[in-house]
């Protein structure tokens, strides 16, 4: 028998606390919150998502799940009260008692993280740690410094970028000619305004991510940082399949099963090019 008590341990062990960054702790969301509650809470099914969409909360329910783990929480805020899909994805949990966790931006950071697992995606070399304050004072491993593989500008290093991860539609700003080397790579949307100009002082001219504030991108193409925002749940969905992958061979007793996320914006063409 798996209880919930063990698999949380687990979790922070592969998500350490002590590498968070920007508030985004791990924690039980919906569940038992007290250690002995949790040790009588036995698990049999996991669904491992990087948000925890309407969808994702649905297919938990469905398919009768004790646990839902996510990297980004239903909650990033604290609220006084509940309302519209807050309100139906928190009773559809409560109602079939599945108990949520989010993993935290300690499993940003973390060896084997989502960082890692995007390098991985993208078959390119690590050589090194980007690092950047946590929220307990100390530096952790932000991101990764890589190299590329077999391009020499960024318009071949875009093309190679959205073969690798099957992508319609990457935004970039910068200099297409500009040539390719060193860069910095993070997942998600944590690039903020101290990294870019840390990245600039370690002559990082190219920096991939998921997704940046306008004000960030602005501040980057003022800094001559060629950037390629790929998506947030693009860049982070590798990181929780490998967390699946990983928890499935630790606990094979369970049923655990990844839901990859659903693109909802698409880059699109004016028809008047097409009909001129």
């Amino acid at each position: 028998m798996t209880t919930l008590l063990q698999i949380i341990k687990r979790l922070q062990e592969l998500s350490p606390r002590e590498m968070t960054i920007q508030g985004l702790e791990d924690r039980v969301e919906i569940g038992p919150q007290n250690p002995t509650e949790q040790a009588n809470t036995t698990i049999n099914r996991i669904l491992i998502a990087t948000y925890p969409s309407a969808r994702v909360v649905t297919k938990a329910s469905q398919d009768k799940s004790n646990l839902l783990v996510t990297y980004r929480p239903l909650f990033p805020y604290v609220i006084d009260r509940l309302s519209g899909l807050d309100l139906v994805r928190v009773r559809l949990l409560t109602k079939n008692y599945i108990s949520s966790y989010v993993m935290g931006s300690g499993w940003l950071c973390a060896r084997d993280g989502l960082n890692d697992a995007l390098c991985d995606a993208l078959g390119v070399e690590r050589i090194g740690d980007f690092l950047a304050e946590g929220d307990y004072g100390e530096y952790v491993p932000f991101g990764r410094i890589c190299k590329p593989q077999s391009v020499k500008n960024h318009s071949g290093f875009v093309n190679y970028v959205a073969s690798k991860l099957n992508l319609n539609t990457i935004m970039f700003s910068g200099d297409l000619d500009d040539e390719v080397g060193d860069f910095l790579l993070v997942a998600g949307c944590h690039v903020d305004m101290p990294h870019i100009i840390n990245a600039k002082k370690q002559d990082i001219d190219t920096l991939v991510t998921g997704e940046l504030a306008p004000e960030i991108r602005l501040l980057a193409h003022e800094e001559g940082i060629n950037t390629l925002e790929l998506g947030s749940f693009v860049t982070e969905d590798p990181g929780m399949k490998r967390l699946r992958d990983s928890i499935s061979l630790e606990y094979p007793e369970l049923k655990v099963e990844f839901m990859a996320s659903t693109q909802v914006a698409h880059g699109l063409r004016p028809y008047k090019e097409d009909m001129a």
